[in-house]
């Protein structure tokens, strides 16, 4: 099935519930325009149940190497703080940045949450990102869509994160820069 163009903007935000499983769901998008020869940059996220604690562990994938890297750090029982590793956080930002110089097709940072929202974390590469003149692709959940608002001003278009809207902005974006371009089915 293929999905109809709907925007030419080069920045979408792919906006997602608690519960969805929005990982996946851009796992799978990349997986699929990386099958059909487009260069992806940046990564997306991963979680896997960990046997000890009951809760998630949680790496980034490079969509360029195939790298991961764990992005939580275990602070111990009971603990309230925030779980992000700044040093994988600080290493991100470089693979986000070195990504750009690479200039892919498509740019993919999973994800806009609390740290940017406070202007922190990726907030810097995002910017760059959305200033590159590369599409990129921002998954942010519904509790940060008015920051991102902030953030992005009119730059974003804000999608649904399902696998048919992700293709068709992908396809809108496609028809709008080359538009004689095949697009992914």
């Amino acid at each position: 099935m293929t999905a109809e163009p709907q925007s030419s903007k080069l920045l979408a935000a792919a906006v997602f519930e608690n519960g969805e499983d929005a990982n996946r769901i851009v796992a799978d998008f990349a997986a699929t325009l990386a099958g059909s020869g487009v260069r992806l940059g940046g990564f997306v996220q991963i979680s896997e149940d960990t046997e000890n604690c009951g809760c998630k562990d949680t790496y980034v994938l490079d969509l360029q190497t195939g790298a991961r890297t764990k992005i939580l750090q275990d602070l111990g029982a009971g603990s309230q703080g925030c779980r992000v590793d700044p040093a994988a956080l600080a290493e991100i930002g470089h693979l986000v940045s070195e990504a750009l110089n690479g200039s892919p097709e498509l740019i993919i940072i999973n994800r806009f949450g609390r740290l940017e929202s406070e202007g922190m974390g990726l907030r810097n590469e995002i910017a760059a990102a959305a200033l590159s003149g590369i599409p990129a692709l921002v998954c942010i959940s519904t509790r940060y869509v008015a920051a991102w608002r902030d953030f992005a001003a009119d730059m974003s278009e804000e999608i649904p994160c399902t696998p048919e809207r992700l293709l068709a902005w992908w396809q809108g974006v496609v028809m709008a820069m080359k538009p004689n371009a095949a697009l992914v089915s």
